[in-house]
């Protein structure tokens, strides 16, 4: 991991934070970079900054019961995480992992607060990435209530596609490598109840796999 202080401009969202907004305001950040599978933090970790994604894909994950995980989100360039509140009483409650080189932005919480006191348009835009994320992880909830692996993971993946995809002519391409593990984690699920999903899925004509790219057909779309 590497880490420094920068004040370059990136892409993101219409609803996120972008580098020049905390460069408007004077905010000191500190750039990290991380590289696939690097740990970014862990349950227990001190929890005095936010984590704003710059590029790449990070996976936010916890343990339940003996060592079973759970995707709680998958975020894509512009994305906030962390703990989602400006007081630093608490600690880190989940793990985050880059899934693919990383570029991390880090603010101390006590910078921010001090900002949306003077700027109430920075704080709108902190807190409609902070809806976003809760969004998501609302939608995994809902995503697991009492519904087949089949539904959940055709779920799983037209989400994946909304977020990660490109377009393969009526298709959609997911642009992040996921294996078989990475999908059931993401539903609660097993690696092996998600490989005969996934073949049946194939059989039917519904997602093609190609060099560990999953393409998906709107047809799919019936099944979730």
């Amino acid at each position: 991991m590497l880490e420094q202080y920068s004040r370059v401009s990136a892409v993101a969202g219409p609803q996120d934070l972008r580098l020049e907004d905390f460069e408007r305001e004077g905010v000191r950040v500190a750039e990290r970079r991380y590289g696939a599978r690097d740990q970014i933090f862990a349950p227990g970790d001190p929890d005095g900054q936010l984590y704003f994604l710059l590029e790449g894909t990070v996976r936010l994950y916890r343990i339940y019961g003996r060592y079973k995980e759970a995707t709680v989100a998958l975020l894509k360039d512009g994305g906030v995480f962390g703990e989602l509140t400006l007081e630093e009483t608490s600690w880190q409650t989940a793990f985050a992992e880059a899934v693919t080189d990383a570029r991390v932005l880090t603010v101390r919480k006590s910078t921010l607060t001090e900002v949306i006191k003077r700027r109430p348009e920075f704080a709108l835009k902190l807190f409609s990435s902070f809806s976003e994320r809760l969004k998501q992880s609302d939608e995994v909830i809902e995503s697991l209530l009492e519904r087949e692996v089949a539904a959940r993971l055709a779920t799983l993946l037209l989400r994946l596609g909304d977020r990660f995809g490109e377009p393969d002519g009526p298709d959609t391409v997911l642009n992040v490598r996921l294996t078989h593990q990475d999908l059931a984690n993401m539903i609660v699920s097993t690696r092996e109840a998600v490989s005969k999903v996934m073949s049946e899925f194939q059989r039917d004509g519904l997602i093609e796999v190609r060099n560990r790219r999953i393409s998906i057909t709107p047809e799919l779309a019936a099944l979730s």
